[in-house]
């Protein structure tokens, strides 16, 4: 059975969509010239002796060059590596340790993090100096795409642990990109992506390849537009310059631009990576932002996305609720291993045809995570009447008091409603009695216990249960954050348990 190679969107764009940009800041190309310049890249590569299965490491921020050097190994069908520059050196040492590259191409802000002696076999070569040598050569190989070749190679941001490596083949990672591109383009969804639209693709490349734009933007034909690094004022005048429709970010970017004062109205966001506060979507939808909400990680690409069904009853539903993109199913599973009804909390798992084989070279994990054809994700939800799932916690992070779960983030969205309030977690502590119980952090100028009256009026609205308040309120300064952007929950349990004994 035919199956698309990973090079097919590019092909696509570049004879349908050729005049159509693909911008960084390092270049500014169109469709059609970045197919005859992947084509000369890929010869660069075979120059350097990479091959079928050979690991092509890239340490770089989002640009033109990384999009084409992710479609050049796959036309040699290498394995592409995105380096998380945002784990700690002595991490990526022992990842690039591991995954062996035969090249490591870095840009010079990266050289001392890729320098250490993990892949001390690779060849390593720095873009600003190496680049366009490799553009050089001329642009037919003869190399044949296969689409079952093994194509990128991605690691969890290890938010709970070591990082995990997912091995995913040509064709998995381009059906997991149009998984999204349908959800988004056929559904009625607030963020809905079109032809027309210019993609500003704010996730960075080492997390699903920047959630998939770089094949979604040629598929549809979208103009696709990069910035070197998150700074707000670098997106604004992103939005203004280029003419910017649609971004996809974390929570937390989005509030990090409205802080910064910033107002796009008639802006599109697709937002994920954790729960949306609904304070902070109100004050989307005030500064005239359209959001749609994704649920994925790098063991499973995208699972779900909100759509508007013909049960949706408010935008907040939008905000909590989510519906498995095409040819994905998801289901909720009870700790006794019964399905979940709508309203009862359990376990997601998820199923796709472009799930991985298990993780890289972990057997272990590969068993306690994929069951039966099905992926375990680690996360909690709940079933709703239309199909959809609301996503609540990680299982690590929800608090489980008396053998009873507390999703956290309910407890961090109602935090937020207090005025002074700017970021809050919840996480649990051990506790003698209950076996857990939950310490809440916030940071802002509110007093804690402006924030505890808060949670108890909650409690008399029937929003939570009086057994759900934090036993403990702390303000901090900072809050803790993941290589991705996510709150660090695993800090802040250490921190929880350090000032419960009196340490910090």
């Amino acid at each position: 059975m035919y199956q698309a190679p990973v090079t097919y969107p590019l092909e696509r764009a570049s004879s349908i969509f050729p005049g159509r940009e693909v911008v960084g800041p390092d270049a500014r190309v169109s469709y059609g010239e970045m197919m005859r310049r992947v084509k000369r890249l890929a010869c660069g590569l075979a120059a350097l002796g990479v091959g079928r299965g050979d690991v092509v490491a890239v340490a770089d921020f989002n640009s033109v060059r990384f999009m084409e050097l992710a479609y050049a190994a796959g036309l040699v069908n290498a394995v592409l590596m995105p380096v998380n520059y945002r784990l700690p050196p002595a991490l990526v040492s022992e990842i690039l340790g591991e995954a062996q590259p035969k090249v490591l191409l870095y840009s010079r802000p990266f050289r001392e993090l890729v320098g250490a002696p993990g892949a001390s076999g690779a060849r390593r070569l720095a873009l600003e100096d190496a680049y366009e040598g490799l553009l050089g050569r001329p642009g037919d190989c003869g190399a044949e795409v296969d689409p079952d070749a093994d194509y990128v190679l991605l690691f969890t941001s290890g938010t709970t642990g070591k990082p995990k490596g997912v091995l995913y083949r040509q064709w998995k990672m381009l059906a997991g990109a149009m998984g999204i591109a349908g959800q988004l383009s056929l559904y009625d969804t607030p963020a809905r992506l079109s032809s027309g639209d210019v993609i500003l693709s704010l996730i960075p490349m080492f997390h699903i390849l920047s959630w998939g734009s770089i094949f979604i933007a040629p598929m549809l034909g979208s103009k696709l537009v990069f910035i070197e690094k998150f700074d707000p004022a670098a997106v604004a005048r992103a939005v203004e310059e280029e003419g910017v429709t649609w971004m996809n970010a974390v929570p937390t970017m989005i509030y990090m631009l409205l802080e910064a004062g910033l107002r796009f109205r008639g802006l599109k966001v697709l937002v994920g990576g954790s729960p949306l506060p609904k304070r902070l979507a109100e004050r989307m939808k005030e500064a005239g932002m359209a959001y749609s909400l994704i649920y994925g990680a790098t063991d499973m690409l995208a699972a779900s996305i909100s759509i508007r069904t013909d049960r949706t009853r408010s935008d907040d539903d939008l905000r909590l609720t989510t519906h498995p993109v095409p040819y994905a199913r998801l289901r909720v599973v009870k700790p006794d291993g019964s399905p979940a009804a709508p309203g009862e909390i359990g376990e997601i798992y998820f199923q796709a045809p472009w799930m991985p084989e298990g993780y890289w070279r972990n057997p272990e994990k590969t068993r306690e995570s994929f069951v039966g054809g099905w992926f375990r994700t680690g996360d909690i939800g709940s079933p709703t009447p239309d199909g959809g799932v609301r996503v609540l916690d990680r299982l690590k992070d929800a608090v489980k008091s008396g053998g009873e779960w507390i999703p956290t983030s309910i407890l961090e969205s109602i935090i937020l409603e207090v005025p002074g309030v700017r970021l809050a977690a919840v996480v649990p502590v051990e506790d003698e009695r209950w076996g857990e119980r939950p310490v809440a952090f916030y940071v802002g100028h509110a007093g804690e216990e402006e924030v505890r009256r808060h949670l108890e009026a909650a409690y008399r609205e029937g929003r939570i249960a009086k057994w759900w308040i934090p036993d403990h309120i702390m303000r901090i300064g900072d809050m803790p954050l993941t290589s991705t952007g996510k709150i660090n929950k695993l800090a802040l349990r250490d921190l929880a348990r350090a000032r419960l004994r009196g340490e910090a």
